[in-house]
C-alpha cells in the first residue's frame, strides 16, 4: 500500500457505476454454497435500488496518478424490530430474516427504526488495516443520521471453518489471553463496543439437490448423513434418497452502540 495513496467511502447512490464490484470483491470470499441462500437469492438485488443503495458503501483506493480501485465494501439494511427493548426478539434466523424483513419494509414503504449490517469484505492485501473498522462507524453514522434506535449486526465467525469439530456455542466462548472474544471478526465488533446477544441458529439456509452441492464444492455424497463444507460454520446434512442437502448456517447477533 502506497502511502500516496487515498481512501474515500462513497455509495452505492453516489457511484452506481461501482455496484458491480460488490459481487467482484466477494466472489473469493464468501464460499460459492452462499449463493443459494435464499435470501440472497430473492432480495440482495434490491439493496441497489433507489432508497436502499445510500446503505451501500464501498471504499476506493485512488493512487497518484488518479487510478481507482474499490478496496472494500460494506451492506447494510433498515429494517422495523418490533421489539428493540428486547435484543433477545432479534430474530433466529439471522441474516435471512432481516435481509427479507427490510426489503419487504422498503417495497411495502412502511417505517423502520433499526439498521442491520450484512456484510463488509476487506481485499486481501489490506486485512489488518483500519478499512473494516472505518466500514463499521460509517453504518453507526449512517443509522445515528437517519434517526433509527439501533444498529445490530448477524455475524459470522471468520475462523469458525478452522474448528469443525467444536460447536458453534462452545467456539464463541473461547477468549484471548487477555479475555477478548478468539475469532477476530467477533472480536473486531467487540472492540468498538457490540456486545454478544445471542446465537441465531439458521441465520443462513441452503437447499440444494446433490448435484448443486457437488458443483459447489466438489465433494461427493455417496450415503446419507452430515458432512463437514470447506468455508462452512454448519455441517451439511445430505438425504441421499431424496436427493438433497440442507445447510443451516449459524450466525451470533451483536449490537452495536451508536454514536451520540
Amino acid at each position: 500500500m502506497s502511502t500516496d495513496d487515498q481512501f474515500t467511502l462513497v455509495s452505492a447512490e453516489q457511484r452506481p457505476d461501482l455496484i458491480p464490484a460488490f459481487a467482484e470483491l466477494a466472489a473469493p470470499v464468501w464460499p460459492a454454497f452462499i449463493d443459494g441462500d435464499r435470501a440472497i437469492i430473492e432480495c440482495w438485488d434490491r439493496l441497489f435500488d433507489a432508497g436502499l443503495s445510500r446503505f451501500q458503501f464501498v471504499v476506493l483506493r485512488t493512487g497518484p496518478r488518479g487510478a481507482e480501485q474499490v478496496v472494500a465494501s460494506s451492506n447494510s439494511i433498515p429494517f422495523a424490530w418490533a421489539q428493540p427493548e428486547d435484543d433477545a426478539s432479534l430474530s433466529d434466523d439471522g441474516w435471512d430474516a432481516v435481509l427479507s424483513a427490510g426489503v419487504e419494509a422498503f417495497v411495502a414503504g412502511r417505517p423502520v427504526n433499526a439498521l442491520s449490517a450484512l456484510s463488509i469484505v476487506v481485499a486481501p492485501e489490506l486485512r489488518g488495516s483500519d478499512l473494516a473498522e472505518r466500514l463499521l462507524r460509517n453504518m453507526k453514522a449512517r443509522a445515528t443520521k437517519d434517526g433509527l434506535q439501533a444498529l445490530v449486526a448477524p455475524v459470522r465467525p471468520t475462523r469458525k471453518p478452522s474448528y469443525p469439530l467444536t460447536s458453534f456455542a462452545d467456539y464463541l466462548g473461547w477468549t484471548t489471553d487477555s479475555g477478548a472474544p478468539f475469532d477476530p471478526w467477533v472480536r473486531k465488533h467487540w472492540q468498538l463496543g457490540a456486545r454478544i446477544v445471542k446465537v441465531a441458529p439458521r441465520s443462513m439456509t441452503v437447499a440444494a439437490p446433490l448435484s448443486q452441492w457437488t458443483d459447489w464444492t466438489g465433494l461427493r455424497f455417496p450415503v446419507s448423513g452430515r458432512f463437514h463444507l470447506p468455508g462452512g460454520l454448519a455441517p451439511l446434512v445430505v438425504d441421499c434418497s431424496a436427493g438433497t442437502g440442507l445447510y443451516e448456517e449459524p450466525n451470533v447477533w451483536m449490537q452495536h452502540p451508536l454514536e451520540p
